[in-house]
């Protein structure tokens, strides 16, 4: 794995980090539980890349 390759792998999950932090934070909702979905579907799709 070159080095670049590893920066954008440790900026993908920090930003994942940050996101699910974000969406967390929020209070029980419907649109809570939506976007973690969405969040869990774009994951899948950005790993099956």
């Amino acid at each position: 794995m070159s080095l670049a390759q590893f920066r954008d792998n440790m900026k993908r999950a920090n930003n994942r980090r940050r996101l699910y932090a974000r969406i967390n934070a929020m209070p029980d909702s419907t649109v809570r539980e939506e976007l973690i979905a969405v969040a869990q579907r774009y994951e899948f799709e950005d790993s099956a890349r």
